[in-house]
């Protein structure tokens, strides 16, 4: 009988550890600080914004997550300067922090209804970063010419909805959910 109490024990103690371990895995604990406008992460600390009457991260996201996120160009100072490049399914896993999410286009849509490019590359505001993005065989494009944000929405199985910022135009348009792409994260 020991030899059971000890074993279901054991194997008790076993579980509970592995789910405190697979807990901390997906959980994204950051601070924000409403006065500093900031929120404070493990791997950086980044600008917010009250735009819309919803807390934006106003820098792109730059938490590594294995085989879903890249520095464009493979080049790391990118990250540092840029952020990192998300696929879809990373996107609206965990990657963003405990208490935040990934924007819908209707948020998007919403807080920025004049859809006008400068109103995004403002400085003091949102302020894209042209990023540019990585296609799923690998190539890279578009750094320095435009900035690509994914949303929570799906198109359809393989696609989902992409947030495009040029000089000139700004547009809504679906991608293969297997490229790399910017992610800003709002405030639930």
């Amino acid at each position: 009988m020991k030899q059971i109490t000890k074993a279901l024990t054991t194997i008790i103690f076993t579980a509970l550890i592995a789910i405190e371990f697979t807990a901390c895995q997906d959980n994204r604990e950051c601070t924000y600080d409403a006065n500093e406008n900031t929120l404070s992460c493990p791997e950086k600390t980044y600008k917010t914004i009250n735009l819309g009457n919803k807390i934006w991260m106003a820098e792109n996201l730059d938490v590594f997550t294995p085989d879903s996120s890249v520095c464009y160009g493979n080049q790391h100072d990118n990250c540092n300067t840029d952020g990192r490049l998300y696929t879809y399914a990373s996107s609206i896993g965990s990657v963003c922090p405990t208490g935040w999410d990934l924007p819908t286009k209707q948020d998007f849509e919403t807080t920025f209804a004049t859809n006008a490019p400068a109103t995004f590359k403002d400085t003091a505001g949102f302020n894209a970063v042209f990023a540019g993005f990585k296609y799923y065989d690998g190539n890279f494009a578009d750094k320095g010419a435009s900035a690509s944000f994914w949303t929570k929405d799906s198109y359809d199985e393989s696609r989902a909805y992409l947030l495009r910022i040029t000089d000139t135009s700004v547009t809504y348009e679906h991608f293969n959910k297997n490229i790399f792409a910017s992610v800003r994260c709002i405030k639930k």
